[in-house]
């Protein structure tokens, strides 16, 4: 039940986040259904990643 619980709670966290940083909404919702927190983790490396990688190493990027 905690399982189910837990499912459901990072399926809406994945969803808004997703959707907050303009990333694949359907993919995320999906892990962090089955994934739980350790989505949420990966989530902010793949952004962090595809942020870097569009920027550049040596610039600066203003997030909000």
């Amino acid at each position: 039940m905690l399982f189910i619980f837990l499912s459901c709670v990072f399926i809406l966290v994945m969803y808004l986040e997703s959707l907050s940083k303009g990333m694949p909404v359907k993919r995320w919702m999906l892990l962090g259904g089955v994934l739980g927190p350790v989505a949420w983790c990966l989530f902010n490396v793949h952004y962090r990643r595809a942020f870097v990688r569009h920027v550049g190493r040596q610039s600066c990027g203003w997030r909000p």
